[in-house]
Parts: structure tokens; sequence; C-alpha cells
């Protein structure tokens, strides 16, 4: 597949140009959050601010991503995004708050239900890592770990320590995570996980952290149809653009892809082209490319 790079201000003409010749015009804009549009120190660059509040007065954009509906909402209140937002990786899409400040609309959930929850959990204390669950929008873990501050720290979201998740497990959870300060033992976790939790749920990655699991049939992808599907379009129609495991879906069904240079393998093998980290503002780069700001 020929992929452009946009990567510097150098690049904007011949992005410009090379979009000329593709002659696709995007209905809706997609945008995954960690990674793409903010860095990795929850850092928004000016310039990608700017950017997608242009772009959010020509056309939808649709935030997705794997944070929790409240640790994504200040973002993309930043990001004048008006449209429902994928959260959770996509086991939940819920509208933005009333003018008036009354809660968004809940439109989906799927939560990851007992059973794999409960699995998972049971994997978890077996090997020593930090598990947390997600319910009625609050973080719960059952030790105060290094792990749970740094995911507090980068949600922007306080944990509560449980004596016992096993009990509330039995009720499900929205989704449910391992958090590793040692980034090396992430790749074993998620193998672990998926041999575990077999077809039981779907185990994904999104911040290099984390190992996140959810409902089988949850993904990025069919959230974002939905979104799309509100807005008079279908995710065949979005500009998209991702740079993790959990964005590989919703990138292939996309019409247009952008992957972040940096990204895994398996996510620059679905995209179109490649833009620069967020730290020097790749999404700027590639909605300026489009013309959309």
């Amino acid at each position: 597949m020929r992929r452009a790079v946009f990567q510097t201000a150098r690049d904007w003409t011949n992005a410009r140009q090379w979009q000329c010749t593709l002659k696709f015009v995007p209905r809706a804009l997609v945008l995954d959050l960690d990674g793409t549009t903010i860095d990795h120190e929850q850092q928004l660059h000016p310039r990608v601010r700017a950017a997608v509040r242009a772009a959010a007065k020509r056309l939808p954009v649709i935030v997705a991503t794997g944070r929790m509906y409240r640790s994504a909402l200040p973002w993309a209140r930043t990001l004048g995004v008006m449209e429902p937002m994928v959260c959770y990786q996509g086991a939940m899409v819920r509208g933005m708050p009333g003018a008036g400040g009354e809660p968004g609309e809940q439109i989906f959930e799927r939560p990851l239900q007992a059973e794999p929850a409960l699995r998972a959990l049971r994997v978890a204390r077996d090997h020593g890592w930090h598990y947390q669950a997600y319910q009625d929008e609050e973080l719960l873990c059952e030790r105060d770990r290094p792990e749970a501050r740094l995911y507090s720290h980068i949600s922007g979201v306080p944990f509560r320590v449980v004596p016992d998740l096993a009990p509330l497990l039995t009720m499900g959870t929205t989704k449910a995570a391992c958090v590793f300060e040692d980034l090396a033992e992430v790749d074993r976790a998620f193998g672990v996980m998926t041999r575990e939790l077999g077809g039981l749920a779907r185990v994904t990655r999104s911040n290099p952290e984390f190992v996140e699991m959810l409902d089988i049939d949850v993904s990025k992808a069919g959230a974002c149809e939905m979104v799309c599907e509100r807005a008079g379009c279908t995710l065949a129609d979005t500009l998209a653009i991702g740079d993790a495991p959990n964005d590989v879906e919703m990138l292939a069904a996309a019409g247009y892809a952008v992957g972040i240079s940096t990204s895994r393998p398996e996510v620059l093998a679905v995209v179109d082209e490649t833009c620069a980290p967020p730290q020097d503002a790749g999404v700027a780069d590639v909605l300026e490319a489009f013309e959309l700001t």
C-alpha cells in the first residue's frame, strides 16, 4: 500500500497534492486520544488543538479512546468535540453533556461479563499483577500500588481501593485492565491473558503500560459505526487517525487511515499513510493536508 508521511511543515504542500490525487473527501473525522492526539505526558500541542477545533466546525469529529468517559470528557471539550464519544475501547458510547450541565446520553454499553472478569482477576492475582475494574465511571482496585497511581495520573481519575474485587465483578465491569511499570512484562501478560481467557474476552493494548480485557464483541470500530450512523455516514466515509493495536479494526474499516509513525507493525500494516507523533503535531499536519482547518 502506498503511503505518504506527514511529518513536518515542509511536507504540507506535497501532502495536499497527494490528497488531490487520492480524491478522498472525509465526511467525518475519527481520532484516538493517547499517543495520537495527546502525547504520553498528557500534553496537547497548540497546533493540534487549533486544527481539531477548526475541523469540528466543518464535519463531525468522533473521539474514540480507551479512556473512561469522565477521563476523556475534558479533552473532548478542549478539542471542541460535540459528537458522542467512544470510550473504554468501544465498550461505551455516550453523548456530551447538555448545555445546562445535564449528563450525556448513555447510548451504548457492553461490559465484560462476570466469568471472564473473574478469571482475569485470578490470573492477575496468580502473577502478582495490578488489576483494576470499572463500574459506574469509578476506578476500582484492591491495593494502593504504584501501577494504580500511574494509571490515575494518566487518566486524571482517582482510584478507590476495595478489599475484594471478586464480589463486585459478579456484576461485570465496563472493562478490566492490568497496568505495569515494567514494560518488559506487558508482552508476557498480554500472551498469558489471551491464552487464559480464550474466546471469553477480547484482550488488547492501548498505552504501552496497559493490557485491557473487554467483551469479546467490543471494538472501537463497532462503536464508531454507531456514532457515524447518527451523523448520517459510515466508518468507510471517515478519516481516522490512531496509533495502537486497539485502533487496528477502526483504521482498517475507515475510508482513509493514518497511523502515527512510531506505531507498532500491526498498526502500520493497515494504514494508508503515517504522520508525526503528537508532540510534533502530526494530527494537525494531516488535517491541514486534508484542508479541514
